[in-house]
């Protein structure tokens, strides 16, 4: 698990491997988000620029966890976002955001009997156009 601090939010993100995903969107509270990505840090990213969209007033889905997908997939299409990021069974990243990220992850994952598994750091360069793919939702 790996927890980022931003101003008053926290955000804690793991990888684990599903079997099945069909009972994991109805554990998940408000303030966590679920994805098949490549790297732990576009869900990261996604996250931040998620979480300023909706202090801003930018954002373009209703909900925060909507809005990650929007901008993991680079779409401005919930239904496209699904299929491109969504949950899949095998490995995904978790992530959880606000003021108690990394106890809400902790709790979600142990409730859940689900076991982490080492994130490794994506390449730089590869981070950089993923990265690039998330901000362009803000000029969709």
């Amino acid at each position: 698990m790996k927890v980022v601090k931003l101003g008053k939010h926290e955000i804690a993100i793991s990888r684990i491997v599903l079997g099945d995903v069909s009972w994991i969107f109805e554990e998940l509270g408000d303030n966590m988000q679920i994805a098949s990505v490549e790297c732990w840090e576009q869900l990261v990213f996604a996250t931040i620029l998620a979480l300023k969209s909706f202090e801003r007033g930018t954002n373009k889905a209703k909900t925060v966890k909507g809005e990650i997908l929007l901008r993991l997939a680079g779409t401005l299409q919930i239904g496209e976002a699904i299929k491109k990021v969504g949950a899949k069974k095998g490995e995904n990243f978790i992530v959880a955001f606000g003021q108690n990220a990394r106890k809400t992850l902790e709790d979600f994952l142990k409730k859940n009997s689900l076991k982490e598994i080492p994130l490794v750091d994506c390449d730089v360069e590869k981070v950089k156009r993923l990265f690039e793919q998330a901000a362009i939702v803000e000029a969709l």
